[in-house]
């Protein structure tokens, strides 16, 4: 008895083998992605690799895990970024305290804000007087991070902090996070190795479409993601509330820790003057807060700064006006507020005047 053999429609075999043939390329492409981690960073081959796994979430809140690195970020063995912890023989620290402005994202390495705060402090005081410690940490709120804050100061003994709160992690906030317990960081297993090759694509389409698509294609996903939900035309009251809130906590951290705390209003990229990309830069940042209207942006922004010179007035904090000084340069900065390479330089020389007038008279 003959067996018969069993065929596939043509039309069927020509669909299986296209997806056969996509399946493939996709695979090579993630496999090239791969192995360019690990030629350029000694990035694992096989286990997850992402932005997260420089950070983690303990007792202390969210920090840095202790040398870890992702691409060209690397943490030292305090889960900071920058050089390892001097030995202390009695140079000065500073601590800088803040998110992903304070961190860097765009600077290259060892031109962050904090990098360059320490050279130019050492350029017009005495070479390595002054130790400046990255506290910085991707999305973290000005409250939530306190508990690390007292840790940090605990174990370095810094006599100034410097702190650079941003106002939109608190759009959508209805209470303050200072003294709040953390909340765990979603756990993904290593096992499953994620996807690498999509991160790389997104680069490559940012350098190739024209930004007024990417505009276009911005937009069309903002209506998307809220198309159930209302919108905001400005941040509510209660968020501004919780903000003000976390900061006199942080305030107060500082000066029970014996460190001189000096308040920085934040900058960002518009002017009092509209240029011609500023609403493709506003619906930029719109996309990481997609319930803000553009319009609510730059209200805040407004709002947050009156805040912070107020709380410099009322509490007796020093401040620095980095929003007065800096915003407006387009040069400056890299998207709406992170900055580049000369932004960080900018930030830091604008600092380092008043950080030497409250440490002239500290023991040497």
């Amino acid at each position: 008895m003959s067996i018969k053999r069993f065929h596939l429609p043509a039309r069927l075999r020509q669909i299986v083998s296209a997806l056969g043939l996509v399946v493939l390329f996709v695979f090579t492409l993630e496999g090239a992605a791969r192995v360019d981690d690990w030629i350029h960073y000694s990035a694992p081959l096989f286990k997850r690799y992402e932005f997260d796994h420089l950070f983690r979430v303990d007792g202390r809140g969210l920090s840095g895990a202790p040398n870890a690195q992702y691409l060209r970020w690397r943490l030292n063995a305090d889960g900071l970024r920058g050089e390892d912890v001097r030995p202390n023989i009695g140079q000065i620290r500073i601590l800088t305290y803040g998110a992903s402005e304070t961190f860097g994202i765009f600077e290259e390495n060892g031109k962050e804000y904090p990098r360059a705060l320490e050279r130019e402090l050492n350029r017009r005081a005495v070479p390595d007087q002054f130790e400046v410690l990255n506290a910085g940490l991707p999305g973290m709120r000005v409250g939530s991070g306190v508990t690390l804050f007292k840790e940090l100061a605990g174990r370095f003994h810094p006599s100034v902090v410097i702190i650079y709160p941003t106002p939109t992690h608190y759009i959508g906030v209805n209470r303050p996070y200072c003294n709040r317990p953390p909340k765990p960081l979603l756990v993904i297993s290593d096992l499953w190795p994620g996807i690498r090759i999509g991160d790389k694509l997104r680069e490559e389409f940012k350098k190739i479409v024209p930004p007024t698509l990417q505009h276009e294609i911005r937009k069309i996903s903002i209506r998307w993601q809220t198309r159930d939900q209302p919108l905001l035309d400005r941040v509510d009251e209660i968020s501004l509330k919780a903000f003000r809130t976390d900061l006199i906590c942080a305030i107060d951290a500082a000066s029970a820790l014996g460190m001189k705390p000096i308040l920085v209003t934040h900058a960002n990229r518009f002017g009092k003057n509209q240029l011609s990309d500023d609403p493709l830069r506003l619906t930029q940042w719109r996309q990481q807060y997609p319930e803000l209207r553009e319009a609510g942006f730059l209200d805040l922004e407004l709002r947050a700064n009156e805040i912070v010179r107020g709380l410099a007035k009322t509490q007796s904090v020093l401040l620095v006006d980095a929003d007065k000084e800096l915003s407006g340069e387009t040069k400056w900065f890299a998207d709406h507020a992170h900055f580049t390479n000369e932004g960080a330089t900018a930030l830091a020389v604008l600092l380092t005047p008043t950080i030497l007038s409250i440490t002239a008279n500290l023991p040497r």
